[in-house]
């Protein structure tokens, strides 16, 4: 399974929201170098403050296309509430559209992507190691995991063990 990192796209804000009223020239330009907005996959609504990125919300879309999903009002109240923290930092999405065998951009099917739903977890527990604060709701239980030298440190020096397992992985 394949997966292509596009990204970042400012989305277009208006009043401490995502101006719903450009959804379509949103995508109209992003499909006039990919047609991302038919594809399918996993997202991550970010916010662009300063020289980086914060993540604050991971998703998967299997049956409605990533120009469907990442706009559902349910989504953009979630953006909405984030982007009001926010004086100067620009919202955006990043996409990782699934490939099919031949490297085009999967479809939205009606059965479940395996490895969709499996990204979205990586996603979720990678990003939760940057943003504590991530808004999902779904696979946050994460939260409460500690791995001395992989997931969810805790202050302090790490034991050798920790370091040598933080060195093996790479954290």
């Amino acid at each position: 399974m394949r997966f292509e990192p596009y990204g970042p796209f400012d989305l277009p804000r208006s009043e401490g929201d995502v101006d719903r009223s450009r959804k379509r020239s949103f995508w109209k330009t992003i499909d006039e170098s990919y047609p991302l907005s038919r594809a399918v996959g996993c997202y991550i609504f970010a916010i662009r403050a300063g020289k980086g990125f914060t993540p604050w919300y991971v998703g998967k879309t299997e049956r409605l296309s990533f120009g469907s999903e990442t706009w559902q009002d349910s989504k953009l109240l979630i953006y909405g509430k984030v982007i009001r923290q926010y004086d100067r930092g620009k919202p955006v999405l990043f996409l990782l559209p699934k490939l099919t065998s031949r490297g085009k951009f999967a479809k939205p099917t009606k059965r479940k992507i395996g490895a969709i739903a499996a990204l979205e977890e990586m996603l979720i527990g990678t990003c939760l190691q940057r943003n504590r604060e991530l808004v999902n709701r779904k696979l946050t239980r994460f939260k409460a995991i500690h791995v001395p030298g992989y997931l969810n440190d805790q202050r302090g020096a790490r034991t050798q063990e920790a370091r040598d397992l933080a060195l093996l992985l790479k954290t």
